[in-house]
């Protein structure tokens, strides 16, 4: 494994993934959160920096872990999406992270929003993490040859 490039690749991963987030959490589904926000006075927290730092994490591992498997995946780009959708579909403890900082209780449609969104947000930082990583291809290998 690169250093150079892991530490690259989970810093755009990083970036990517904060700018996701606060788009869709603010954009597109903050004047929902708000709502259910004001019906429920105390039920949120918003704790930005360690949104920001629970996204940190999530990047490193992400990318350890597509450094380790995305060849087998398919590498490259192919093989983050690849990855980014299986993690999205097992991510019940980042999710996790999140809701806690946050919200004890959800409607239905905003937790499939945000599963849909989660889908998508992880196959394109797959997608980042297999373009930043990028691995040299290794030749195809020969049999050997008697002589």
């Amino acid at each position: 494994m690169s250093r150079g490039r892991f530490v690259l690749a989970a810093l755009v991963v990083w970036i990517v993934r904060v700018v996701l987030n606060a788009t869709f959490y603010t954009k597109v589904v903050g004047g929902q959160w708000q709502q259910i926000a004001a019906a429920h006075p105390g039920m949120f927290r918003q704790v930005v920096p360690a949104y920001i730092l629970t996204d940190l994490i999530f990047a490193v591992a992400f990318t350890y872990l597509f450094v380790k498997v995305g060849p087998a995946l398919g590498a490259g780009v192919l093989g983050g999406v690849k990855l980014g959708v299986l993690v999205a579909i097992l991510s019940p403890v980042i999710g996790g992270l999140y809701h806690y900082y946050s919200v004890t209780f959800l409607p239905l449609n905003l937790m499939l929003g945000e599963s849909i969104f989660q889908i998508i947000a992880h196959a394109v930082e797959g997608a980042v993490a297999g373009a930043t990583y990028k691995t040299a291809v290794s030749p195809r290998a020969e049999p050997a040859k008697a002589n």
